[in-house]
């Protein structure tokens, strides 16, 4: 098809009076605008925003792009179809490029094209056939060009004509299609650097990765070796930043003797084309590092063979170098190593050894290299059994560690500590193995020699002790344990069971003891047999499981110290029995003097009746006479149940205090203990072996009591009970006492007991030596300090209470060392000469026996019956008594009220009270104040006497 067959408008055409050329400008405007802001890859919205625009306003049926791809084809890339028009972008892809030929001459010549009437055009055509398929009756169309080439058009399809067009549409068209060439072609432009941009970033990224590969550094220099290239990467970095180096020679930038390496290996190339490696190393803030320098020649770009340079490659090797010396270090380290050390292939075969595997197997490496193992140790000599387990081991992939015996080269024998480990490589394959033997001879020795010294010891030990194999039959007694369990010397051990020795009763319990025996691994008990003489014999018994699975039986002959058990038991009950008396005796006596009060009251009745009856009633009097004789004989019979007291001797007070202490200590329970402080046997006192033990033990008693309530209260308080004693010189005497009164002249110990409780409670401060006084509740009878009480009364001891530090109560026993009867009354059968003594009781028959006792040691003694007679007494000649002794129950007027009368009329008398009463009066604090001593019926004259005469003597003092 030729131009001359295409009817084109002109501008001779028919003017189009329905179009408005100012709105069609302004849409064009806007469209040209609209194409000039938007951003060329994202301008295909708007492009076909403005195909619709333009081609509402020029009434077309489409308004479309088409882009030219190649010489071959052209494609629709833009539609826009007015309502009920089909569209015909999808079938336009692939246009032949040779179809539109007239256009693009027309394009070239005109500018532009006008078809206004496509029946014109022949129908044979291709073009024509392409034009009816899509119903075309008319079209306009405008190329764009990019650098000179067409790229494509814009056109304007109308489905309805012929039509005719105006110059001014002609002219739009033509500012459209260049504003849409101009956004293409920026597309294309935008479209071609994003594509070059990333293909830069992916040859940047190809350049990096190969840096990355590279070594570290690589310096480029020119033939005289002044720097024109410097590339590094990390982790290597230089202080020098690449500017800084350029341009300059070695000597400059780097230290002297880097230079020089540099100058050399530049040498290197110019002989051989290359250079060895280089190292050396530089101190950096991190430490010092090692690198290597190598160099090669590179020829310059467009330079002459003449002006070749060189390249320097530079690595940090600082990782290997120390791996290196780490390798060197162990090598060193298994070389000076005491241990074999042996490394082999994977077919166990030996490729090194140290020295001191060579010294120990005596087989040098040449001789021991392509053998194993087990073939220089000379196991199938030593242990040939365990060769094939350890091979059976080694090849399930496990390591060997145990003991073996070995074989040097010339035969001598030795023991190794043996450990195998494989060796893998990095993908897990074993690769080899190493071998580490540890000499154990001499601790196997060590060992023997243990066991020899163990088996010596237990032979020479006292206690039985025996072996016993899992299998329950003996494998070894020592001596001692034949001889408790009379075992004939020539018996095997090995024919013997465990059970066939043991008494019955312990065979009996075995099937209990054994479950705790397996699962606490020890077990203790104690079992009994006769002897031959038929001896009961006690034994305790320590069964332990050993690591080899068998049994220690470990015997000990305890009969002794059930005897001494039995001993203290006996002796316990000794002393239970001996207060039981002691407090009996008390209760006897203050009934006997209640009674004998009585009886003074029915003889005196009887005496008054004998005078008013008549001599009918003279018979029944007397009768009467003779039962109150009987009764009172009764009575003082009761009275000497007291005095029958055991004789007091001398002794030495230490074991009879250590004594005590045994009885008392398996009755402590943790964490109270007890701590002695005990003189030799030097010190000696005076007194009843059994009094004194029981004086201790209720004292003791008492304290650990109070220190058990305390820790109650308070589980980290002080628990400790101290038992003390020591000589007591005259000038260490306290002036007062609680119980008691210094006697004159003696000499005396000092027996101290301190607790740690809370004290004595301010309730019972004054009467807790009275019996039945105690602050235990239901727990306590209240009689232990009361038997105290009447023994440091009536042996002439003195008690004192004081407060312990930091708490708890101290008692001070002072104990008499000589006895009563050896002070003044020693040089003289006098003692009481010129002493003038009021006696003051209410029963005749006992001021009768103590006047006589008084008037024998040479006192006046002036008895009364009344106490209001001995009150007148005293108030007619208060200073002419030296001495008052008055009983404490007196009928209408007590001991204690007549006292206080007697001190009204004179402060300073001295009185001493007696009583019976089992109440104990003397305990109360009210009797301290009132009296300067008590003493218990019946008193024992010894003690009588000396107390007043330490009473006179302590007054005489305060005169």
């Amino acid at each position: 098809m030729t131009s001359t067959e295409l009817p084109y408008g002109t501008h001779a055409a028919p003017v189009r009076t329905d179009k408005g050329t100012a709105a069609l400008t302004r849409v064009f405007a806007q469209a040209a605008r609209d194409l000039q802001r938007c951003a060329p890859l994202e301008s295909d919205s708007t492009l076909d925003a403005v195909l619709g625009a333009v081609g509402s306003a020029m009434g077309t049926c489409r308004a479309y792009v088409f882009e030219i791809v190649d010489t071959v084809f052209i494609r629709n890339t833009h539609e826009w179809c007015a309502p009920g028009i089909v569209a015909m972008k999808p079938e336009l892809q692939h246009v032949p490029y040779h179809i539109g030929a007239v256009f693009w001459d027309r394009f070239r010549e005109y500018g532009s094209i006008q078809i206004n009437d496509v029946t014109t055009i022949l129908p044979n055509s291709e073009l024509r056939q392409i034009l009816d398929e899509q119903d075309i009756s008319a079209l306009m169309a405008a190329p764009f060009w990019r650098n000179g080439e067409m790229i494509g058009f814009v056109g304007l399809d109308y489905t309805s004509g012929p039509q005719s067009f105006l110059p001014e549409e002609d002219n739009l068209i033509r500012a459209l299609a260049a504003q849409v060439g101009m956004l293409r072609a920026l597309k294309l432009s935008s479209r071609d650097a994003l594509r070059v941009e990333t293909e830069l970033d992916r040859a940047r990224a190809r350049l990096s990765a190969t840096v990355a590969a590279l070594p570290e550094l690589l310096v480029e220099t020119n033939h005289d070796g002044v720097i024109i290239g410097f590339h590094q990467s990390s982790p290597l970095t230089f202080a020098a930043r690449p500017q800084e180096v350029i341009g300059q020679p070695p000597e400059t930038v780097l230290p002297a003797h880097l230079a020089a390496i540099c100058r050399k290996a530049m040498r290197e190339v110019d002989l051989l084309g290359w250079s060895q490696a280089h190292s050396y190393a530089v101190k950096t803030p991190v430490g010092q590092k090692w690198y290597t320098l190598y160099a090669t020649s590179r020829s310059l770009t467009g330079a002459a063979d003449a002006a070749k340079g060189y390249l320097f490659v530079v690595r940090d090797v600082t990782h290997a170098q120390r791996q290196d010396r780490r390798v060197r270090q162990l090598v060193r380290v298994a070389e000076l190593s005491n241990n074999l050390i042996m490394l082999t292939d994977e077919e166990r075969r030996i490729r090194w050894m140290n020295p001191a595997a060579i010294a120990r197997t005596g087989y040098t490496f040449q001789q021991a290299e392509g053998l194993r193992p087990s073939e220089i140790l000379n196991l199938s000599q030593s242990a040939p059994d365990i060769v094939e387990e350890l091979c059976r081991t080694l090849n399930e992939g496990h390591a060997i560690h145990r003991e073996l015996p070995a074989k040097s080269q010339d035969g001598s024998d030795y023991w190794l500590d043996l450990n195998v480990q494989p060796l893998h490589d990095s993908t897990g394959a074993i690769e080899g193995y190493m071998v580490l033997g540890m000499d154990t001879t001499s601790h196997k020795m060590a060992e023997a020699r243990l066991l020899n010294d163990r088996s010596r010891a237990m032979s020479a030990s006292h206690e039985g002790i025996a072996i016993i194999r899992p299998n329950g039959r003996l494998s070894y007694a020592n001596p001692a344990l034949r001889q408790i369990l009379d075992l004939p010397k020539g018996v095997r051990l090995d024919a013997l069971m465990w059970t066939d020795i043991t008494p019955a009763d312990l065979t009996e319990r075995m099937t209990g003891i054994l479950p705790v025996l397996m699962s606490e691994g020890v077990w203790h008990g104690e079992f009994t047999r006769k002897s031959d003489d038929g001896a009961l014999r006690h034994f305790s018994i320590s069964l332990s499981v050993e690591a080899d699975t068998s049994t220690l039986a470990q015997i000990r002959d305890i009969t002794r110290r059930k005897q001494a058990e039995q001993d203290r038991a006996h002796l316990r009950e000794q002393l239970q029995k001996a207060q039981a008396r002691e407090l009996g005796a008390q209760l006897a006596a203050g009934l006997a003097h209640d009674f004998a009060n009585v009886l003074a009251t029915i003889s005196g009745s009887v005496d008054v009746l004998s005078t008013q009856l008549g001599p009918e009633a003279t018979q029944t009097i007397d009768r009467i006479r003779t039962a109150t004789g009987e009764a009172r004989e009764l009575a003082r019979g009761l009275t000497r149940l007291d005095t029958a007291r055991p004789k007091a001797t001398t002794l030495a007070l230490a074991p009879v205090l250590q004594q005590a202490a045994d009885l008392l200590t398996p009755g402590l329970e943790a964490p109270i203990r007890l701590e002695l402080d005990l003189p030799d046997d030097s010190l000696h006192v005076h007194g009843d072996r059994m009094e004194l033990m029981q004086l201790v033990l209720n004292l003791a008693l008492n304290a650990r009591d109070a220190c058990r309530e305390s820790l109650d209260q308070d589980p980290d308080g002080p628990n400790v009970l101290h038992l003390r004693a020591r000589p007591c010189p005259p000038d260490m005497l306290p002036d007062s006492f609680e119980l008691g009164l210094r006697l004159p002249d003696m000499d005396y110990a000092l027996i101290e007991l301190c607790d740690s409780g809370d004290g004595i409670p301010q309730a019972l401060g004054g009467s807790i030596f009275a019996p039945y006084v105690t602050s235990k509740g239901d727990a306590g009878a209240g009689l232990g300090l009361a038997v105290v009480a009447n023994i440091v009364t009536t042996r002439g001891a003195a008690l004192r209470l004081l407060p312990n530090t930091p708490k708890g109560t101290r008692v001070q026993v002072f104990w008499p060392c000589r006895p009563l009867g050896g002070l003044d009354m020693a040089t003289t059968s006098t003692p009481l000469a010129d002493t003038n003594i009021l006696l003051v009781d209410n029963d005749d028959l006992v001021l009768q026996q103590l006047a006589d006792t008084l008037v024998r040691a040479g006192a006046e003694v002036a008895s009364c019956i009344d106490p209001a007679d001995a009150l007148e007494a005293i108030t007619q000649a208060p200073h002419d008594w030296d001495l008052v002794l008055t009983d404490f129950d007196m009928g209408t007027l007590t001991g204690s009220e007549l006292a206080k009368a007697m001190h009204a009329q004179r402060e300073d008398l001295p009185i001493i009270l007696m009583t019976g009463n089992s109440e104990l009066h003397f305990a109360t604090k009210s009797v301290h104040t009132d009296f300067a001593a008590t003493l218990r019926k019946p008193i024992c004259s010894t003690v009588l006497i000396s107390v007043l005469l330490a009473a006179k003597l302590r007054s005489q003092r305060h005169i």
